[in-house]
């Protein structure tokens, strides 16, 4: 019949048993275009579920793209923060004085630094997992600190975690140097040390604190009385500049505090008992400058560090929490 044919095609029809060609399927082009798309998603799909376990995917699938996008995003991030701490090392913010010191020509440069004692990191490797062997080696390290120290020509050094004093003694000692140590109590091996420039100060008086007397760990301090031996500029001071004489001595402390972030009560004890005997002993040889440093293991927003600018501490309870177990204060 002509025209009116609603018979289906032969390829529905009659299935192929002889290998003979088929003729070409009379199904609608949209018929076509819909099998399509179901093979489309198939495919897709089977794709989508073998993703993670075949290895012999074409490296242009989404998965890959996703990981690869993931990584870059890491690498960037990790660039950032290290961009970040390099930009805060190297604009470090300065607090300058604001009384008028240009008629004053002598210049006293004083460095502070924990050095990280050796038994302190061969004892407690997990808190250095990631720093190569041999970036911890002593004999390495010590030159790089005389090095660096020497970047700031300094006029006295004041060292925390000292376990290898005859070391630093012998390697300051050719750069003009004399030091006196002080070793923790109980069984640490650490402990503080001090140096100044022979040519420019003269030891008059030292002493130290051990805290353990005061029941306040075996944590030490040290304070000496320094006189400078001439003026660095052969100059005397401007009288416009002060109508008091200057002084020539001036005391020096250094403090390693404890570093129990959960005992801020015995952070605060400490540095007040250190407070108190650098004030006596300033009195007791007229009054004269003191310079405090050290490691004090403590933010710039803790209390112990607003104690240390203000001279108080606040009675409030939420404060006062925050102090005893040694948090930083919002």
């Amino acid at each position: 019949m002509r025209g009116g044919d609603r018979r289906l095609p032969p390829s529905v029809r009659y299935p192929a048993t002889d290998g003979r060609k088929r003729k070409p399927s009379a199904i609608p082009k949209q018929c076509h275009d819909h099998v399509k798309r179901q093979r489309l998603v198939v495919k897709e799909e089977t794709v989508t579920l073998i993703a993670n376990g075949a290895d012999e995917l074409p490296t242009s699938n989404r998965f890959s793209s996703i990981q690869c996008s993931q990584r870059q995003e890491k690498k960037r991030k990790k660039l950032k923060r290290r961009q970040k701490s390099a930009t805060t090392e190297a604009h470090r913010r300065w607090v300058f004085s604001t009384r008028d010191l240009s008629g004053y020509k002598d210049k006293v440069v004083v460095v502070s630094y924990n050095i990280l004692g050796v038994e302190n990191a061969s004892n407690h490797p997990d808190l250095y997992s990631k720093v190569p062997t041999k970036l911890l080696d002593w004999n390495r390290r010590r030159k790089l600190i005389n090095k660096e120290i020497n970047q700031y020509n300094p006029s006295i050094l004041c060292f925390q975690e000292v376990d290898r004093f005859n070391d630093l003694n012998n390697l300051l000692k050719k750069g003009g140097f004399k030091g006196v140590y002080k070793a923790r109590t109980g069984e640490a091996y650490d402990g503080c040390a001090m140096f100044w420039k022979d040519d420019l100060f003269t030891l008059l008086h030292q002493e130290s604190i051990e805290f353990q007397n005061f029941g306040l760990r075996h944590n030490v301090a040290q304070l000496c009385v320094l006189k400078m031996n001439r003026n660095q500029s052969n100059s005397d001071v401007d009288t416009k500049a002060s109508q008091i004489p200057p002084t020539r001595s001036l005391i020096v402390g250094n403090i390693h505090v404890l570093f129990n972030p959960n005992r801020g009560d015995i952070k605060l004890g400490q540095m007040r008992l250190f407070l108190e005997k650098a004030h006596k002993l300033s009195q007791e040889w007229g009054r004269i400058p003191v310079v405090l440093a050290g490691d004090l293991n403590s933010m710039p927003q803790s209390a112990l560090y607003q104690f240390l600018a203000s001279s108080e501490v606040s009675l409030e309870f939420s404060y006062c929490v925050k102090l005893i177990v040694g948090r930083p204060v919002t």
